[in-house]
């Protein structure tokens, strides 16, 4: 008797993202959990200059599309900057309509990317679009002038053009997806909430370096560098600190628009010696530098835009275990109870360097707040999320994959 095995074809799931596949931990924690469940996945990215054309990283095939990412002040070069990534994401999503991708899932920014899958949605495509940021809030703040009004307005159309268009949309946090609903007139019975949270697949407690004992207390900074992280007031109060305790430093990974004003800022305070920047590093070693660190800091200046936002360097400190010090907001206060993080007032020097001081002269409330986040990581955890996450592409696809 010949019994027949029967075969459940795999599903092809495209990813679209204005970003660089190996340093964007949210795109590849996505990607990464629908291999594991069973999935194809291409996902079109910016390309890396030591990136091949294509290439496979943990089963996931990389597009680099010909295309780098703008970081600067000039609002048409990111105008410019983003239309050429959509016609390349257009192109190639057109290119291989033969796939037939069950799901396309977009990244904003910008949430027009949306537009790229046109052809592959008249084919019967589903799409998800991500909402990380805010962008009409995000670009008035970064464009503080009746030009960042204007983009204000043709943003948020835009943004609601998209959400239109989509047929399922993520939000980041519950803040997030309540704002978005009663300002942005975000549809909820189309809307799903996957908190950004870190993936403990990379991000999870090491063998930890006791840098205090050592003669240095290290403060880590990793992320995106701009003005709306108000790190110029950082360097004025790690500057006061360093003077009562001269073991003091603070390391800097990331890049950005700011990235010039940093470098500057550090060398105008003659700080060289104290603040280290080394720029932007593979997301593979950001844990090691993490465990490596007495304190993980959080830090921007209060907007529209960064009171929606949930920082991923905060979940990321927790995931290690190192205590972390940050300013409070909206999403903050949603997911963390008040004695699990130290705490200073956003843009007040003398509050964060009073902060600073107690922390670095309290051992025992260091020892606590870390003994917190093990509490914090049963909480909020990528594990828990991808949950939800995959059952809401087997919702779009009809096909059920085991646990």
């Amino acid at each position: 008797m010949i019994i027949h095995k029967k075969v459940i074809k795999k599903e092809n799931i495209g990813m679209v993202a204005y970003t660089e596949y190996t340093r964007d931990p949210r795109v590849r924690r996505y990607s990464e959990a629908l291999i594991r469940h069973g999935y194809h996945v291409d996902c079109f990215v910016l390309k890396e200059s030591t990136k091949p054309v294509t290439e496979i990283i943990n089963g996931v095939k990389i597009h680099h599309l010909n295309s780098s990412q703008y970081r600067g002040v000039s609002n048409f070069s990111y105008i410019i900057s983003y239309l050429r990534f959509f016609f390349l994401a257009f192109k190639a999503l057109t290119k291989n309509i033969s796939k037939n991708y069950s799901v396309i899932h977009v990244h904003n920014m910008p949430d027009f990317l949306v537009f790229t899958t046109l052809i592959n949605k008249l084919f019967g495509s589903k799409v998800i679009l991500d909402i990380h940021d805010n962008m009409p809030e995000l670009y008035k703040a970064k464009f503080d002038s009746k030009i960042g009004v204007l983009f204000y307005h043709i943003l948020l159309a835009q943004e609601r053009l998209s959400c239109f268009y989509a047929d399922r949309v993520v939000t980041v946090h519950v803040p997030h997806f309540e704002y978005n609903v009663k300002n942005h007139n975000l549809s909820p019975n189309k809307t799903f909430i996957i908190p950004n949270f870190a993936d403990t697949n990379l991000f999870h407690p090491l063998t930890e370096t006791n840098s205090v004992k050592n003669g240095a207390f290290n403060v880590i900074y990793h992320g995106t560098i701009a003005e709306r992280f108000g790190l110029n007031l950082v360097l004025k109060g790690i500057k006061k600190v360093h003077e009562d305790f001269p073991f003091l430093r603070l390391h800097i990974y990331g890049k950005g628009d700011g990235v010039v004003n940093l470098k500057t800022d550090i060398q105008a305070m003659d700080l060289a010696n104290i603040v280290v920047y080394h720029g932007q590093i593979e997301l593979d070693l950001i844990p090691g530098k993490i465990a490596e660190s007495d304190l993980g800091l959080v830090t921007y200046i209060q907007s529209d835009a960064t009171d929606l936002m949930l920082p991923l360097k905060l979940m990321e400190y927790m995931a290690v275990g190192i205590p972390a010090l940050t300013v409070k907001n909206k999403p903050i206060k949603y997911y963390f109870k008040t004695d699990e993080l130290a705490y200073y007032e956003s843009n007040n020097l003398e509050s964060f360097t009073r902060e600073l001081l107690n922390l670095i002269k309290s051992p025992p409330e260091l020892s606590r707040l870390q003994k917190k986040t093990e509490i914090v990581n049963q909480r909020l955890n990528w594990e828990n999320e991808q949950k939800n996450y995959i059952n809401e592409i087997q919702k779009l696809t009809g096909i059920q994959t085991l646990w």
